[in-house]
């Protein structure tokens, strides 16, 4: 090999693992969607990126390189304000679609307001003026307001939007993505994939409502607190020029079938990571189970100790009567404040390493809330499911399941003892759900590389290429009016009705003259 061959490979892998300066921001106060992106932030700084942490959730001792600020005024804003009254999680399953879809891009809204108050906030914005981000990644479900507030801030950063949730069509308006209002329910609604035709005409209607929300909320909103801080900002919308391409936590093997952006890259699972040993209290309850453990955790927002007296009373006397099986309940509170005694097969605890306990292989069944990553971690695992679904993209991922033939949905609102007892015997009964189960598992795991591997290759990608936008489409400069093609079909049924209506004057007219001329021969 050549000097000067040597020499261009040489500087080709010195530009590739070059130290950058990377911005992620995690800015929904849910520890869920933090805990999602939290390997690839590990990751990047692990490979020696200077990586920047603008989070609601902070660790107090970071890996190297890896360095955070705290949105320290965020969770306050989600709980202890106005909001407070409208995330009550166990009631949301009662709101309709509509008023989901309002209340996420108010939610992004109020954050917004609060991030232009944070502490955190300002001070990355006092970076100094020649300070350069060489690459920005935010999960997008806080909305375009806050991430136009950094990239009106640091001008020019390529910007890779993310998403733990899995629906493609949420990216309307940061990649130009379509709601298939005939083929996948919208996000917040809760129906099956093969929908019935009123299902289907409430799903356009969803989604119209959802499109129609962020021009006429969303955006303009976003535009006026981003101008309290910065009057010449242009619109929020504007910068989504800077997206290079998109992280989301989709996979088709374990979700509705939806097409994708030629930019949105699949990372589904992106937070499963290789298990450690449990805890050693854990560590002996779960190898002590001679049936068998089960599993029961309502995820990091809708909290166990806050389900009431009367649906704690009917778990805890389903689990008593299932006392073959070792119950292990993720349950937040201190037991003195439970209505009845903890049964001998229960034990509970505050937090529960859920990803390590899904992977041991002593565990039969998962209760869950439904969440995305719980279902994906327990899909990951091979261990079927019992769903309770709570709110939002929930009811989608128990549907697939159920579907798919590898959980069981009970309501959380309603059930009785009796219900969740019968769900576990039939889940356990044969095993039908587990060799199912199994099968989706291994189709999942057989990738040519791990989500996470993906992820960072992508991401560097993006630093090799911080001008490559041919990947974005044209519909995302498109509005929703021209993408789905509205005008021209305004335009057809114009030019129906006037036909219509061209035809009803002539057919008017001949009428008439066809009576006049036959009177005319009778006075004749």
């Amino acid at each position: 090999m050549g000097t000067a061959t040597v020499l261009s490979v040489v500087l080709v892998l010195a530009g590739v693992s070059q130290a950058a300066n990377i911005l992620f921001m995690s800015g929904v106060p849910s520890p869920s969607h933090y805990i999602w992106l939290r390997p690839l932030m590990y990751e990047m700084g692990r490979r020696g990126h200077n990586v920047t942490v603008l989070s609601a959730d902070i660790e107090k001792q970071p890996p190297v390189n890896v360095t955070y600020v705290h949105l320290e005024n965020f969770y306050s804003t989600m709980y202890n304000t106005s909001m407070r009254q409208k995330l009550n999680f166990f009631d949301m399953a009662n709101e309709s679609p509509a008023k989901m879809l309002k209340l996420f891009d108010e939610f992004g809204l109020n954050l917004c307001e609060a991030a232009i108050k944070s502490e955190g906030l300002l001070f990355l914005l006092g970076y100094p003026t020649d300070f350069k981000f060489d690459l920005f990644l935010s999960d997008f479900m806080i909305g375009p307001c806050v991430p136009a507030i950094i990239m009106h801030r640091f001008k020019g950063v390529p910007y890779i939007p993310t998403t733990p949730y899995n629906a493609p069509s949420t990216a309307a308006t940061v990649l130009g993505a379509y709601a298939y209002s005939g083929l996948v329910p919208n996000h917040v609604f809760d129906a099956p994939e093969s929908m019935s035709f009123m299902q289907r005409v409430k799903n356009f209607y969803y989604d119209l409502y959802e499109m129609i929300l962020h021009d006429t909320l969303m955006h303009p909103e976003a535009d006026r607190i981003v101008r309290k801080l910065y009057p010449d900002a242009p619109p929020s919308n504007s910068f989504y020029k800077n997206v290079r391409l998109s992280l989301a936590n989709i996979n088709p093997i374990i979700q509705y079938k939806e097409p994708l952006m030629p930019n949105m890259i699949p990372v589904g699972g992106l937070q499963i990571l290789p298990p450690k040993g449990l805890p050693e209290d854990l560590r002996k309850v779960v190898e002590g189970a001679k049936n068998g453990f089960i599993l029961f955790s309502l995820g990091s927002n809708a909290r166990s100790d806050l389900l009431g007296p009367e649906r704690i009373r009917n778990i805890l006397t389903a689990m008593e009567r299932l006392s073959q099986y070792q119950f292990l309940w993720k349950f937040e509170s201190d037991e003195s404040k439970l209505p009845m005694a903890v049964p001998k097969n229960v034990f509970i605890r505050a937090w529960m390493p859920q990803n390590d306990l899904l992977a041991h292989p002593n565990v039969k069944l998962f209760i869950t809330h439904s969440g995305l990553l719980s279902t994906q971690e327990a899909i990951w695992h091979g261990v079927p499911i019992i769903g309770f679904p709570v709110f939002a993209d929930q009811f989608r991922n128990i549907n697939y399941c159920v579907e798919a033939g590898i959980g069981k949905r009970l309501s959380i609102q309603h059930f009785q003892a009796d219900e969740l007892v019968l769900a576990v015997r039939e889940v356990l009964g044969s095993d039908r759900y587990s060799a199912r189960m199994k099968r989706i598992s291994r189709l999942f795991r057989d990738q040519k590389e791990t989500p996470l591997e993906r992820a960072v290759w992508w991401c560097e990608w993006a630093l090799r290429n911080p001008d490559a936008d041919l990947l974005q489409s044209r519909a995302m400069y498109m509005s929703w009016f021209q993408k789905y093609s509205y005008d021209v079909l305004t335009f057809y049924l114009a030019v129906i009705l006037a036909l219509v209506a061209l035809a009803w004057k002539l057919l008017s007219f001949v009428k008439h003259r066809f009576l006049a001329s036959s009177t005319k021969s009778k006075v004749e």
